[in-house]
């Protein structure tokens, strides 16, 4: 019972905030490059900031981002009948939806795609960030599109067409205590272009692509695997 009267009076409590940052519970920052090791693979991100992306989407592959993440939320000391009630996990903020909305502009003469209304291409995931989350520690991993975003563009781009998409990404959770929290909207821009790479590579060669991703970062040639 003191458990949940614990819960309750969190719930009440105001949420602490990043000065000149909104008052957005969770927020998300710059987007970074993804870390490549010879020999090893996709690592992690690196502290460069990218400000647009390049893919090929004939490889059928999404583009992947990692955002810098900050949490606005702090732990804080909760007396029920002069007891205290505090510690990690009451100020959790556990994000399950990453929603879409997005914006076109053609590269290419006739290059067009209908993608999906605002807000109706969704992913579900599951993410636990803890208070005070530093943004130049912590990234987390999302899409540039969603499922039927990226369905849309593989049928809309033909060979030699491309064109640039501005994808508005936020994330929905909850707080420990129940209560639904949003993101801020971040916009980024990725140029999706089709080389008309048939998705096949000779014996001993696999088709190219940052971190193992085929198309990310450029058009897909087939390369040598390492050894």
């Amino acid at each position: 019972m003191k458990r949940l009267m614990a819960i309750v009076a969190l719930a009440l409590a105001p949420l602490g905030c990043v000065a000149n940052q909104g008052d957005a519970p969770i927020r998300f920052l710059g987007v970074r490059a993804l870390e490549f090791e010879e020999g090893v693979g996709c690592t992690g991100a690196e502290d460069l900031v990218m400000s647009e992306g390049l893919l090929d989407i004939s490889g059928g592959q999404n583009f992947p981002l990692a955002v810098s993440v900050e949490t606005n939320t702090f732990q804080q000391p909760i007396s029920i009948g002069q007891e205290p009630f505090s510690g990690e996990g009451l100020s959790d903020i556990t994000l399950n939806e990453i929603i879409y909305s997005y914006q076109f502009q053609p590269v290419t003469d006739g290059a067009s795609v209908t993608l999906p209304a605002d807000e109706t291409d969704r992913v579900a995931v599951y993410t636990v960030l803890r208070p005070e989350t530093d943004p130049d520690e912590s990234y987390t991993f999302v899409s540039a599109f969603g499922p039927k975003a990226i369905k849309a563009l593989g049928e809309a781009i033909a060979p030699g067409q491309a064109v640039t998409v501005l994808s508005t990404i936020k994330a929905r959770g909850r707080m420990s205590g129940g209560q639904v929290v949003e993101s801020n909207k971040f916009t980024f821009p990725v140029t999706v272009f089709s080389s008309g790479f048939s998705g096949v590579c000779p014996a001993g060669q696999v088709p190219s692509g940052t971190c193992g991703f085929p198309g990310v970062g450029g058009r897909i040639v087939c390369t040598a695997t390492a050894p």
